[in-house]
């Protein structure tokens, strides 16, 4: 492969980083999907329907498509499409609740928004549909008991006659591809405008860094309205020449016979994964499989001499890119380090407050530079300004580096939760829960937990008198969130919290006074799984 010191990032839109690929392969397979096997022309023959569909319905370079569907075959020809007409798609997590849905739509603004039956009939049942009047409404299917004047289309229709391939959008490698939201401090998710270079260079240095060629297979269980899908394995398999096996969401009891029915031998897991996995039984047939290597956020020894598969350690963000640190297949890495910058990009270790660099060793904030980061924070220049400058993005991770260039973490700067693979913003539970006429005050951590890495745990202050409980609260917010962001465990103390002098929350006090122990269990794991996030858990037991 290159060297660490060779720009090897080609100077391409994603469509053309594609295309390029299915030139020179047309007839390799690309695509496993169940029980079929699809060639790079054939997935790109598809796409290209689509697109002269949505170009039929006046979409062109620029406009916005919001997309709310199950990770499956539709979701891949339909990002394709999207990329082929220079459009931005607006992936939305399947399972948002109406409101969530609606501030997307009315943030992003999108020209067209693309849905199921199931997820329209939500919509329609909660109120107006979002962005009507402006937003043109597809389903997949047809919506039961939807208002004759609601604004919806077959999604059917989308999918032309013709198989040529559009005509050149005039978008180039730095033009805007997609509006990623993401959790952030403001209480309200931020939408992460990202360059269509950007993707090709996730693509192009992961399969750099794990050495893939042409040989190999990229097994993805992850939702692709998630960069982790998207950048960190489609592209590496398109930058290799290798093959993309999807599967719409993630088994712990199908896992090793879909790795081995597919021929799997690369694969992204998040640490609740490689958990559940951990829970079956025993078999001789533990290392009876083609996975090779695997890369995510740690690197659990036992789970590696059970089945026998190289765990590189991976960061990233979605203000990244998907491009960011990642250990070398066959490093063995101590339990804080995540690896070293990827080619082409860079990382310091700064003072949080001064912005002054830090020597190696010392703790700060973790900052990281590539050309093909966010390109900003749509319609929200404050948080833009803080969180990019001059090309470093401001992680909010605290890490430290020693004097070889690899990175440490040692947590979050951010009140950010992390759950099953879902960035959970503190500020929007907080948010949510305040909004309860008999709530003063709400504090939120976050609180290990040994499958979903971390669970929410709410502290709750009410007005004196109030009659709230956590159920109480876990119904509200559930109501109002999606599934995977209700607090798991929830505190509800009497009076308002204290306050620093500069009237803001003490929320290390807060948080020390009101241990996770005596919190109440709401449960939410078993009680609202299976909705959307990163699907981590299908079987029953969790």
């Amino acid at each position: 492969m290159t060297s660490d010191n060779e720009d090897i990032v080609p100077d391409l839109t994603f469509r053309e980083f594609w295309e390029r690929q299915v030139d020179a392969t047309p007839d390799r397979d690309f695509l496993i999907y169940g029980n079929q096997r699809f060639t790079y022309s054939e997935v790109d023959r598809t796409a290209n329907r689509v697109a002269a569909g949505l170009r039929a319905q006046g979409i062109e370079a620029g406009d916005r498509i919001g997309l709310l569907l199950p990770s499956d075959r539709e979701l891949l020809d339909i990002e394709l499409a999207i990329h082929k007409l220079g459009a931005v798609m607006v992936p939305m997590i399947y399972g948002l609740t109406a409101p969530e849905v609606a501030y997307v739509v009315d943030h992003a603004e999108p020209t067209m928004c693309i849905t199921d039956a199931a997820s329209f009939e939500s919509l329609v049942a909660a109120g107006d549909v979002p962005g009507s009047g402006r937003t043109t409404w597809r389903t997949f299917g047809v919506p039961k008991d939807t208002p004759g004047a609601a604004p919806v289309q077959p999604a059917e229709l989308l999918y032309a006659d013709t198989e040529q391939r559009p005509a050149p959008s005039g978008i180039g490698p730095t033009d805007p591809m997609a509006i990623m939201y993401t959790s952030g401090s403001t209480g309200k998710p931020k939408g992460v405008l990202q360059p269509s270079r950007g993707i090709v260079g996730a693509g192009v240095l992961i399969a750099d860094r794990l050495d893939m060629g042409a040989d190999d297979t990229v097994f993805c269980c992850l939702p692709l309205f998630h960069a982790a899908a998207t950048h960190m394995l489609l592209a590496p398999a398109i930058a290799c020449g290798g093959r993309f096996a999807l599967v719409p969401t993630f088994s712990r009891d199908l896992f090793w016979d879909q790795i081995r029915s597919t021929g799997s031998t690369m694969s992204l897991l998040m640490p609740a994964q490689l958990a559940i996995l951990m829970t079956l039984e025993p078999s001789k047939k533990d290392r009876d499989h083609t996975l090779t290597r695997m890369f995510s956020h740690i690197q659990p020894q036992d789970f590696i001499e059970r089945f026998g598969t190289v765990i590189c350690t991976a960061w990233a963000m979605t203000e990244t890119s998907g491009i960011g640190i990642m250990s070398h297949p066959g490093d063995q890495l101590s339990p804080a380090c995540i690896g070293k910058p990827m080619t082409t990009t860079q990382a310091k270790i700064v003072n949080a407050v001064s912005g002054e660099a830090l020597p190696p060793g010392e703790q700060g904030e973790l900052l990281f530079w590539h050309p093909d980061v966010m390109l900003e924070y749509v319609d929200d220049p404050e948080n833009t300004a803080a969180t990019l400058s001059e090309g470093w993005v401001h992680t909010g991770d605290l890490c430290s580096m020693d004097r070889g260039g690899s990175v440490y973490f040692h947590g979050r700067i951010k009140n950010v939760i992390k759950r099953a693979g879902e960035n959970i913003a503190g500020e929007e539970v907080e948010f949510c829960i305040i909004e309860h006429p008999d709530v003063v005050d709400c504090v939120t951590g976050a609180t290990p937990d040994p499958i979903y890495t971390e669970e929410v745990h709410a502290i709750v202050g009410i007005r004196p008198g109030a009659q709230v409980t956590a159920e109480d609260v876990t119904v509200w917010t559930a109501a109002r969130l999606s599934s995977w962001k209700v607090p798991r465990y929830i505190t509800v103390v009497e009076g308002e919290f204290p306050r620093l002098t500069n009237g803001k929350l003490n929320r290390l006090q807060v948080r020390a006074e009101n241990d996770v122990s005596a919190a109440v269990d709401g449960g939410s794991r078993t009680k609202l799984r299976n909705r959307g996030g990163t699907h981590v858990a299908t079987e029953e037991k969790y």
